[in-house]
């Protein structure tokens, strides 16, 4: 009787232990960031100041001009989990040129170069069990010099995000770069 009983039981924390990890399956990592090689349109990133694009064919890169009461920031919002890790990274080249995220759970990293040369940034952040949105942003130094920043990505467990203006969103709104952007595009979030 005893024997049948320890028996149930291995059957039973077989059975629930297969269910909780079925319905735990991590999402996979993906880049959460819209045009982040700021070579499509819409132009989803929202700028402030002096950011322009590369005037240089098939080499898509933008250049943020601070001046004394504008440090020349570009942000976007992106969709994450609670509870997750996610990995942002960039290239740019200048002194002075910051990129980081920020989210209303407290979460707030960022990182910065010192050197005029192109080279690549990448810094971690970790989502509150409450957020489900950060903003990720690039910018200058009041009255620094100007930077260029090439690629942005910001990695981790999610949805894929859809182009802005599929159906459930407000519709793109086509610019010619980073000067006109369109801060209300919005993507939708579940597939």
């Amino acid at each position: 009787m005893g024997a049948l009983t320890a028996a149930a039981a291995t059957v039973g924390l077989a059975s629930g232990a297969g269910f909780a990890a079925g319905a735990a399956d991590p999402l996979p990592n993906v880049d959460l960031v819209l045009n982040g090689g700021f070579d499509s349109y819409p132009w989803i990133w929202k700028c402030d100041g002096d950011v322009r694009g590369s005037s240089i064919p098939h080499d898509h890169y933008v250049t943020g001009s601070p001046s004394a009461d504008n440090n020349a920031r570009c942000s976007q919002r992106v969709r994450v989990l609670p509870n997750s890790g996610y990995l942002l990274n960039a290239t740019v080249r200048g002194p002075f040129a910051f990129v980081g995220a920020t989210g209303a759970g407290g979460e707030n990293a960022s990182t910065w170069s010192s050197g005029s040369g192109w080279n690549n940034l990448s810094v971690q952040v970790r989502t509150g069990p409450d957020t489900t949105e950060l903003t990720v942003y690039f910018h200058g130094w009041y009255e620094q010099a100007a930077y260029d920043v090439r690629r942005v990505s910001f990695s981790g467990p999610g949805y894929p995000p859809h182009p802005c203006g599929e159906p459930g969103g407000p519709s793109p709104t086509a610019t010619d770069g980073p000067a006109s952007p369109s801060p209300t595009c919005w993507r939708t979030y579940i597939p």
